[in-house]
């Protein structure tokens, strides 16, 4: 258990740090967050005492920081199963487990390697965020990364096109650790003056940079599409008898708003039945939905169900997105590759143990990025927490996706009143921002119960609905005809602190065993 001394300052960065992102997200608490826990971590002794002393009180920062950040994952289990606490329970042991690798890793990097205090806190904590996101099979889990604090100003993270999310991550914890250096020259009373200069400098040259990424990059309109927001509580989703009924009316009255003609495609969301296309159980379904494409005369692009039968004659579901033309079903499918940890699959349990719900933990794993092509334009779809993801957008990019599409069901994150609405509305659409801006690409987003909307190639958010109403956006997505820095090349920065950590704590193992073998108490 933590010991006096070990728990103010982490569980002070853990609640600064958890405030910097949606709803609230200021622009100052992210780049001095993490200042209180690192300060209490460099007073540690570099002895085996002030290691333990790191993994408890990291364990103080872990459980502070995800307990706020992510207090819905229990609200978003609970709807599913009897079992959410145990799932939750399982959920942040590991992300507190990473909390601890950050400050186990640092100290280490500070205290043994003497690593300098700058230079150690960005490569521990990208280093720690790269590993949450690279955990084996669906235990990985990149929601949040430090960097999509700052989506509330798009302009300032220009840069996310260079180096991507993980790469801002780095910058402000970087910035961090130098503002940490400039409290104990403060405390010491040594010169001050030319770190603050540096800090500035570090804050506002890759800010500048962005502002003037933004007054220059060209941008064109691609296509209109319209987003629909049906509006079904998750109660009503999980009862099949009256899911039907319900988003069939909500859907024939949004569609109807839309003037024929007037739109190149239409975009429903996530599961928007739970039917499944491919299949002939499904046609009177897929019936209505052709007769609402023919209504509109565009194509509609909508999530259901996808099944193929395994080597045991099993059938595997799939979180799926088809699209619909006047015509008839294209060949169009898309298969989600990034499946939600515990809902969609249990991680290491095989799907014919499953027990339960009929899809409980059973979903399978998509394979390759097809592109839906309507009118020329061709659209990659990420369905709802793949959006967490950069690999997946910046793969579509590669394949040519003119426009990125989420489909979302964030039914699951609260219901109408206020009081009952969790912070994840709001966290989830910000994952857009930043594929948007580390693509250039334009993007539309059509979620169940809101935020639906559209984000532009420099991450500004435009025409966004109101949570929990039925709703129908139209809009023009706009584009650029670049291929990034970060798109040709991927997570650089983010593989580069990895492997930099893995080296340094190397280095530190080995050292701490010379140190031990002549001084045994060290």
């Amino acid at each position: 258990m933590p010991r006096p001394g070990e728990r103010l300052l982490p569980a002070v960065s853990g609640v600064v740090l958890a405030l910097s992102f949606p709803p609230l997200h200021p622009l100052i608490l992210p780049f001095v967050g993490l200042v209180p826990f690192v300060l209490w971590l460099d007073g540690l002794p570099a002895s085996s005492a002030g290691r333990q002393a790191a993994v408890r009180g990291s364990a103080v920062f872990g459980a502070t920081y995800f307990g706020i950040l992510l207090y819905w994952v229990f609200v978003a289990l609970a709807w599913f199963s009897k079992l959410a606490i145990l799932a939750w329970a399982g959920v942040m042991s590991i992300l507190i487990g990473v909390a601890i690798l950050f400050g186990w890793m640092l100290h280490r990097m500070m205290h043994a390697v003497r690593v300098p205090m700058w230079l150690a806190v960005p490569v521990a904590w990208t280093a720690a965020e790269w590993f949450r996101a690279h955990l084996p099979g669906s235990l990985a889990f990149p929601w949040l990364g430090l960097g999509t604090s700052l989506t509330a100003f798009p302009e300032l993270i220009g840069a996310a096109e260079l180096v991507g999310a993980r790469g801002l991550t780095f910058w402000i914890a970087l910035v961090n650790g130098l503002v940490a250096g400039l409290v104990l020259a403060l405390r010491d009373r040594r010169p001050w003056m030319p770190r603050a200069a540096i800090i500035s400098g570090v804050v506002l040259l890759p800010m500048a940079w962005g502002v003037w990424r933004a007054s220059t990059l060209e941008m064109r309109d691609v296509a209109t599409v319209a987003v629909v927001q049906p509006n079904i509580p998750e109660h009503i989703k999980l009862d099949r008898e009256a899911v039907y009924d319900s988003t069939y009316a909500s859907l024939n009255r949004l569609v109807a708003r839309i003037a024929p003609g007037s739109v190149s495609a239409v975009v429903l969301p996530e599961a928007v039945l739970p039917t499944y296309p491919m299949t002939g159980g499904a046609f009177e379904d897929m019936l209505r939905i052709q007769a609402l494409s023919r209504e509109v005369g565009s194509p509609i692009l909508f999530g259901g169900l996808g099944v193929r039968m395994g080597e045991d004659g099993e059938s595997v579901p799939y979180n799926s997105a088809f699209l619909m033309e006047p015509q008839g079903l294209t060949d169009f499918q898309y298969h989600k590759r990034y499946l939600v940890p515990m809902v969609e699959r249990i991680p290491f349990l095989p799907p014919s143990w499953r027990s339960g719900a009929r899809h409980f933990g059973a979903y399978g794993v998509g394979e390759g990025w097809p592109l839906a092509e309507v009118d020329d334009v061709l659209y990659g779809v990420l369905i709802c927490y793949e959006s967490s993801y950069p690999e997946g957008s910046r793969r579509f990019r590669l394949a040519g996706a003119d426009v990125l599409l989420n489909i979302t069901n964030d039914a699951w994150y609260g219901r109408e009143p206020l009081y009952s609405r969790t912070t994840a509305l709001w966290q989830h659409p910000a994952h857009m921002i930043m594929r948007a801006i580390e693509n250039r690409v334009g993007v539309a987003r059509a979620a169940n119960t809101g935020i639906s909307m559209f984000v532009d190639p420099l991450g500004r958010v435009y025409n966004t609905s109101e949570l929990f109403e039925a709703d129908v956006r139209i809009d023009v997505v706009r584009t650029t005809d670049e291929i990034t820095y970060f798109t040709r090349f991927g997570d650089l920065v983010g593989n580069g602190a990895a492997f930099a950590a893995l080296l340094l704590v190397g280095a530190s193992l080995g050292m701490t065993r010379s140190r031990s073998t002549l001084d045994p108490s060290a």
